[in-house]
């Protein structure tokens, strides 16, 4: 029962930190569609019209590289905490299965 406790512990540890991830992924993407918006419109504001061209405007800006960085960042530690969650699904299920093949074990040998 307490190593089945433990197990669940490490997993209660890494789903706040997924929340947290995700949540921050989500919200910089927002805010990254924002900035191309605003550019555009400074693009727009600077006599640049058509779509190319205020997109051409908006990617030549530091800021929005800077966004794309801040964005990838936390997806990839997003990923890493969701394969630090799966690393853990696996030892529990390895760890359920090496106590049923015990169980069975010592029933079989009467221990």
């Amino acid at each position: 029962m307490i190593d089945t406790e433990n197990w669940m512990h490490k997993v209660r540890e890494i789903a706040p930190l997924i929340e947290k991830c995700e949540y921050q992924v989500l919200k910089f993407e927002a805010e990254h569609k924002r900035l191309i918006a605003m550019l555009k419109l400074e693009a727009l504001a600077d006599g640049i019209k058509t779509d190319s061209a205020q997109n051409t405007f908006a990617e030549s800006k530091k800021e929005l590289f800077d966004s794309r960085i801040k964005i990838a960042s936390y997806k990839s530690g997003l990923v890493a905490l969701k394969l630090e969650l799966k690393a853990t699904e696996i030892g529990f299920e390895q760890w359920r299965t090496e106590q049923v093949n015990l169980r069975k074990e010592q029933a079989r040998y009467g221990a």
